[in-house]
C-alpha cells in the first residue's frame, strides 16, 4: 500500500481527539456510559465512583423459555388470519394472533445480561474520562475526598475477558458483582434459580443457570489493582464455569500489559481499512462510532446483536425483549458492514439466518401450508418466537428485506463460494415462499393477499392491506437477485420462475399525483417514521434517478410527497435511512441535513441512539421526559455510518460514483478504502470542491465502470488503461489490481489532504 493513502503521523493527536468520546463529569446513568465490546462480551462503564459500575453482557445470553401453545393451535394459520380480517373480526384476530401468546409469555423469552460489577471508590469530586474508539479503551481519572484513582478498562478483542487497572492513591476496595436478578426489581420476574457464588484460591466465581438456555459463569480475581473478569457461556453451569476458569487463567498468564498490547493491535488492524475524513468532527466521529458499535457487538461465531447489541440496559428488562426486529432494525444495524468492507460482521447475521432456516421453513409450512421460508418481524436465537404487534409480525416485507442483506453480502464481495454455501440457499427459500403464496387475481397478475406496510397506523385494523408497495418492490428485487445469483453459479433452477413472477406482479400503486402509495388506493396521508412505501427507491433501488423519464417522475413525486408531510412523526432511524436515501438521489444537502438532524437531536451525550427526540425541540412527537431512561436501540447509529458512506461512494447499477452526494460546503473531504458494490475498494480526495484523485482496487477480476469524477477535466492514470464511454471511465482490472486516476497537475496526497481537512476553516458563513 502506498504511503499517500496512509494516515499522516502529523495528525495523529488530532485524530485521537476526533475519535474520542470525552466526559468531563461522571456518567451517573447507564445510558451515558462508555460502551466496550468484542462481539461476544459487552461492558458499559458508568457511575460516579459511589459506585463505579460495569454492566456486563454477553452475546449468547438469552432466556429462550416460552410457551408455544398459542402458535401450535390449529387455528393459528395465515388462512385463518385472512378469514378473520376479511370478516372484520379484528378483536378476534388480535386475540388469536397476538394477545394470547403475549399472555402466555409475559416476561420471557428475552435478552439477558450477566449483572453488574462495582467498585466503591467514593463520590467523585472531579472526573474526566474518555473512550478512545481507535483502541477501544476507556481511560479516566476520578478524584474523591480520599484521593485520586486512574482507570483503564477494555474488553479484550479476542478473549472473553474484561480488563481493568486502577492506579493512584485510593485504597483498592475489591471488585464485587451484583447478580442479574438483584440489579433491578424487574429482573426478579425472570424467576431464575439462585446464582452460585463462592471464593476459591483468591478467585471469585458466580454461576447462573438459565433453564433451557445457555448458562453463564464469571470468574475474577478478588484483589486488584489489576482485575480480569472472564465470562463464558455453555449448555451447563459446570461447563460454563470450566470455560471461564480456563479463560481467566489464559488471560492472567499473559498479564494486563500484554493483553492491552494484543487488544490495541487488533483494533489498529480493524481501523487500518476503511476510513472517512470529514470537515465536521462530530459527523466524522459518528461515522466511526456506528461501525465501532457494530464491531463491538457482532462477530462470526457469536449470536448477532439484537436491538441493544451487547449492552442490555441495566436494571430493567430489555426494551422489546432485545429481539431481532426485522422491519428495519436488523437491516439498519448491519447496513454499514458492506460499505466499510467489514463483511465478516454481516456474516454474523447471515450465519444466524442459515442456522435458523430449517426452523423458519418448518414454521412456514405450519402457518402458510406452503414451501419456502417466511421470516417474521420479531424472533430470538434458535428462531424463538417473541410477542409482537400482529399487524407487523406477519407482514411479508421482512422476508425480502432480510434477503436484501444476503444480497448485499454477495454483491459487495462477489464471493461465489459464500454464495453457493450460504447466500443462494437463503434467498432461494425466500423466493419459494413468495412464489407459493402469491395469488392470481382476475387481472391475471400475482397479488399479495394480506400484508401491511410496516407500522403505518401501528397495530390498528386499517393497517391490513393487499399489495403493499414495499412487498411488491422486494418481491421484484428478490426475483432479480435470484436470477443474478443463479447466473453467477451457473445454474438455472429457479431463474425462469423468478422471471415469470417478476413479470406477473402488479405495477406499483401510485397516487393521483404520481407518487408511490402505501398500497392501491391508499396514499401516505401523515408524517410517518417508516418510509417503507418508498422501498422501490431505496434501498431496493428498483426505481432510480437514472431510470426512464417515467421512473424519474415517480421518484421525484414520491420523495416530494413524503417530505411535504413533515418530520413530526419521524424517529432517529428515519434520519439514518434518509441520509442514504437522499444520497442515492444525489441530493447532498438533504443527505447532510438528515445526518445533521440525527447528530443534533437523537443521541445522548455518549452518542447512543435512544429512539426519541432528546432535545425536546418540537421536531418530533416521539419524546421522553429528561429524567426518563429512554430505551436505547443500536440501528440508527449504524444506519448513519452507512448513510455517510453513501454520500462519499456508491456502486449501484454497476457504476462506481465518487462523492455523489456531498453538500456544497464540504469543500475538502476524503475517504479511504470504502467498499462499493462489485467488490471495489475506493479511496478518493476532494479539495476546493474538486475531486483530486481516485484509487480503485478490484476484489475480483472484472470491469470497472467509474462515473467520471473529474467532470470532463483532463486526468492522469497510474495502472491499467482507462477508456472513456460517455460519462463513464472503463478499465479492465485483475483481482487485486489497482488503478489510480489523478486530476492533471494535481500532486496532493491523501495524507496531506487529511491533515488539511482536520485543520481547516470551520466557518459556516461566507462564499466558498
Amino acid at each position: 500500500m502506498k504511503r499517500d493513502i496512509d494516515m499522516p503521523s502529523t495528525r495523529s493527536r488530532a485524530v485521537h481527539h476526533r475519535h474520542r468520546l470525552t466526559h468531563q463529569q461522571p456518567p451517573r446513568r447507564w445510558q451515558d456510559g462508555f460502551p466496550l465490546g468484542n462481539g461476544r462480551l459487552g461492558v458499559m462503564v458508568w457511575g460516579d465512583g459511589a459506585p463505579l459500575s460495569f454492566t456486563l453482557d454477553h452475546a449468547n445470553l438469552w432466556d429462550l423459555r416460552h410457551d408455544p401453545a398459542a402458535l401450535a393451535d390449529p387455528g393459528h394459520t395465515y388462512a385463518a388470519l385472512r378469514e378473520l380480517i376479511a370478516a372484520g373480526h379484528f378483536d378476534a384476530a388480535r386475540e388469536r394472533f397476538e394477545e394470547r401468546f403475549l399472555r402466555d409469555n409475559p416476561v420471557t423469552p428475552t435478552k439477558l445480561y450477566a449483572g453488574r460489577a462495582e467498585l466503591d471508590l467514593g463520590s467523585a469530586q472531579g472526573y474526566r474520562g474518555h473512550l478512545d474508539l481507535r483502541r477501544a479503551v476507556v481511560e479516566g481519572r476520578l478524584r474523591t475526598a480520599g484521593g485520586t484513582c486512574g482507570i483503564r478498562a477494555f474488553v479484550h478483542h479476542d478473549l472473553s475477558v474484561f480488563c481493568l487497572r486502577l492506579t493512584g492513591t485510593l485504597p483498592d476496595p475489591g471488585l464485587r458483582l451484583v447478580p442479574l436478578a438483584a440489579t433491578g426489581p424487574e429482573l426478579a420476574k425472570l424467576g431464575l434459580p439462585e446464582p452460585i457464588r463462592r471464593v476459591e484460591d483468591g478467585l471469585c466465581v458466580l454461576g447462573q443457570e438459565v433453564p433451557g438456555s445457555a448458562c453463564y459463569a464469571l470468574v475474577w480475581n478478588l484483589q486488584g489493582p489489576e482485575y480480569i473478569v472472564a465470562i463464558e457461556t455453555a449448555a451447563t453451569l459446570a461447563a460454563a464455569e470450566a470455560l471461564a476458569r480456563q479463560t481467566w487463567r489464559q488471560a492472567q498468564a499473559r498479564g494486563f500489559a500484554c493483553l492491552l498490547r494484543e487488544h490495541t493491535a487488533a483494533w489498529r488492524r480493524f481501523w487500518s481499512g476503511a476510513a472517512v475524513f470529514l470537515p465536521e468532527a462530530d459527523l466524522e466521529f459518528l461515522w466511526h462510532y456506528g461501525i465501532y458499535l457494530l464491531a463491538a457487538s457482532a462477530r462470526p461465531g457469536a449470536r448477532p446483536p439484537g436491538l441493544q447489541g451487547v449492552w442490555a440496559m441495566d436494571g430493567i428488562l430489555p426494551p422489546w425483549r432485545g429481539d431481532y426486529h426485522s422491519d428495519m432494525n436488523v437491516q439498519e444495524t448491519f447496513w454499514p458492514a458492506a460499505p466499510t468492507g467489514h463483511l465478516e460482521l454481516l456474516d454474523c447475521w447471515c450465519d444466524e439466518m442459515q442456522a435458523a432456516a430449517e426452523r423458519a421453513t418448518a414454521c412456514t409450512q405450519r402457518f402458510f401450508g406452503t414451501e419456502g421460508t417466511f421470516w417474521p418481524c420479531s424472533w430470538l436465537p434458535e428462531f424463538t418466537p417473541v410477542p409482537c404487534w400482529y399487524t407487523v409480525q406477519y407482514a411479508w416485507s421482512h422476508s425480502g428485506w432480510l434477503g436484501w442483506l444476503v444480497w448485499l453480502r454477495w454483491r459487495y464481495s462477489l464471493d461465489a463460494a459464500w454464495l453457493r454455501r450460504t447466500g443462494y440457499p437463503l434467498l432461494a427459500g425466500i423466493f419459494r415462499f413468495y412464489r407459493a403464496n402469491l395469488e392470481v387475481g382476475e387481472d391475471g397478475r400475482l397479488h399479495v393477499p394480506l400484508s401491511t406496510s410496516p407500522e403505518y397506523h401501528e397495530n390498528n385494523p386499517d393497517a391490513w392491506a393487499r399489495d403493499p408497495n414495499i412487498d411488491i418492490a422486494l418481491i421484484r428485487r428478490v426475483c432479480d437477485w435470484l436470477v443474478e445469483m443463479e447466473s453467477a453459479l451457473g445454474v438455472a433452477e429457479l431463474s425462469a420462475a423468478a422471471r415469470t413472477v417478476h413479470e406477473q406482479l402488479p405495477p406499483y400503486a401510485l397516487s393521483a399525483a404520481g407518487a408511490l402509495s402505501l398500497w392501491p388506493g391508499k396514499p401516505l396521508d401523515e408524517s410517518h417514521r417508516h418510509p417503507s412505501h418508498l422501498m422501490a427507491i431505496h434501498p431496493a433501488m428498483d426505481l432510480t434517478i437514472e431510470g426512464s423519464a417515467a421512473e424519474q417522475g415517480v421518484v421525484a413525486a414520491s420523495v416530494a410527497q413524503f417530505l411535504d408531510l413533515g418530520q413530526y412523526r419521524w424517529a432517529g432511524h428515519t434520519y439514518g435511512q434518509w441520509t442514504s436515501l437522499a444520497a442515492v438521489l444525489g441530493r447532498g444537502g438533504l443527505a447532510y441535513d438528515s445526518a445533521r438532524q440525527f447528530a443534533d437531536h437523537w443521541v445522548t451525550p455518549n452518542g447512543l441512539h435512544c429512539n426519541r427526540e432528546l432535545r425536546q425541540a418540537g421536531r418530533s412527537c416521539y419524546t421522553y421526559s429528561p429524567a426518563a431512561l429512554a430505551p436505547f436501540t443500536l440501528e440508527a447509529s449504524c444506519g448513519l455510518t452507512a448513510g455517510l458512506c453513501d454520500m462519499l461512494v456508491q456502486g449501484w447499477g454497476d457504476v462506481v460514483r465518487v462523492f455523489p452526494a456531498v453538500p456544497t460546503h464540504w469543500r475538502d473531504v476524503a475517504c479511504r478504502d470504502l467498499l462499493a458494490e462489485g467488490a471495489f475498494r475506493v479511496s478518493a480526495l476532494r479539495l476546493d470542491g474538486e475531486t483530486q484523485w481516485v484509487r480503485v482496487r478490484a476484489g475480483v477480476a472484472r470491469q470497472l465502470r467509474l462515473r467520471d469524477p473529474f467532470a470532463g477535466a483532463e486526468f492522469e492514470v497510474d495502472g491499467p488503461a482507462v477508456r472513456r464511454a460517455g460519462q463513464d471511465l472503463l478499465a479492465e482490472l485483475r483481482q487485486g489490481q489497482t488503478v489510480t486516476l489523478r486530476r492533471q497537475g494535481s500532486r496532493v496526497t491523501l495524507a496531506q489532504a487529511v491533515a488539511r481537512i482536520g485543520q481547516g476553516e470551520r466557518s459556516w458563513l461566507g462564499l466558498r
